[in-house]
């Protein structure tokens, strides 16, 4: 058997993630199974890290319509940076809208959505606090 290699390694964890994405369309029993996790669940495959001869992936499952991290970070955090969480500001003629917020990030911990093209984007904390301060109209 080969060794693991950093591709095998992105193609595994391309096809775990095709596993859940196909079971809805191929009733097999174990597909099923995960069909029926599926409905119940969010699922994420993740970063993954290998040697020779094994990998670990992060799997996350979250409770479909459960709230982010982030998102519950975010309003935890936004008395303490003055910012108002859902808040949609004007940036440069496009409009963008505060979603969350990464603890662990220091040069870019706001997490934005560009109402636009529906993709989420990293502001700095200055910018942050800049376009998303409480009390101000966009």
């Amino acid at each position: 058997m080969t060794e693991l290699s950093k591709q095998i390694v992105k193609d595994l964890r391309v096809k775990l993630m095709n596993v859940f994405e196909v079971a809805p369309h191929t009733p097999t029993l174990v597909e099923e199974d995960l069909k029926a996790l599926d409905d119940n669940y969010d699922v994420t495959v993740g970063n993954a890290s290998f040697d020779s001869h094994e990998v670990t992936f992060k799997l996350t499952l979250r409770l479909k319509n459960a709230e982010r991290k982030e998102s519950m970070d975010l309003n935890r955090y936004a008395n303490l940076y003055n910012v108002e969480p859902q808040k949609v500001a004007d940036v440069h003629g496009i409009k963008y809208k505060l979603v969350g917020y990464r603890v662990k990030a220091r040069k870019q911990p706001f997490i934005v959505l560009n109402l636009t093209n529906n993709k989420e984007y990293l502001f700095t904390e200055d910018m942050g606090k800049r376009f998303f301060k409480k009390g101000e109209v966009a």
